[in-house]
């Protein structure tokens, strides 16, 4: 299965992947009701993505909003990220808006837990 989509929905985020392109986003809002059963398929699609041959991976995250069960799940996938650069280079995008300081700080912790294969990138704040 080279491609990967969940669209997104108020409490969930649009996931993209396309492991010909070496490409996965995720974007929006994450508070499922059962964050690990809404993120259980993108996980095992990610799990042979990693296999693969694609030759690097680049990830972006642009959340605006998380909570604490998807939080895990996210560093759960990074986890799995950091283990993969050991053979192929990772790229791992924390996208915030420039105002949002405590999503700039999360991606800080990430970073600090995971490595230099994340990187912070603001955007300009977006009024809905």
């Amino acid at each position: 299965m080279n491609e990967f989509t969940v669209e997104a929905t108020h409490k969930t985020p649009e996931i993209k992947g396309n492991i010909e392109a070496g490409k996965l986003a995720i974007k929006g809002k994450s508070i499922p009701e059962d964050a690990r059963d809404f993120y259980l398929p993108f996980r095992n699609w990610l799990l042979e993505f990693v296999k693969t041959e694609a030759e690097r991976i680049e990830v972006d995250v642009d959340l605006e909003y998380f909570n604490t069960s998807s939080s895990s799940i996210i560093l759960d996938v990074f986890k799995h990220l950091r283990k993969t650069s050991e053979n192929k280079p990772v790229a791992i995008k924390w996208i915030y808006e420039e105002e949002d300081m405590e999503m700039e700080e999360v991606g800080e912790d990430y970073k600090l837990m995971i490595g230099d294969i994340i990187t912070l990138e603001s955007k300009p704040f977006m009024e809905d």
